[in-house]
């Protein structure tokens, strides 16, 4: 399992999520965009859940590739966190949804 399966099954189960991280400023905190964050994470457990054929390795692996370390240290730290530590998982995102939408642009051409 990759990052692109992952991303793709959170934007089929919350499209509002979604797009609340894939365009979420940074640069203050909002209670939705903190929610929608949260939910990444709950979203990555259900994720495993749901395809008990990954490795514990692959989990681990993912877990780290797609920045969810990162998210957990900002809730762990609330309210006293860094809202930088946000930015690896949004910048992932930012790049899926990139190779999506220019997937879609070639296939047009």
């Amino acid at each position: 399992m990759n990052s692109s399966v992952f991303f793709k099954e959170l934007k089929s189960f919350n499209s509002t999520n979604y797009r609340t991280l894939l365009n979420a400023d940074l640069s203050a905190e909002d209670a939705s965009i903190i929610k929608a964050f949260s939910s990444a994470i709950t979203r990555f457990f259900i994720f495993v859940e749901k395809h008990p054929q990954m490795s514990e390795t692959d989990k681990r692996v993912l877990y780290f590739k797609l920045k969810l370390d990162m998210v957990a240290s900002y809730f762990a730290d609330f309210p006293e966190s860094n809202i930088d530590l946000l930015k690896g998982f949004q910048h992932e995102l930012l790049k899926y949804n990139k190779s999506v939408k220019d997937d879609t642009t070639s296939l047009r051409n």
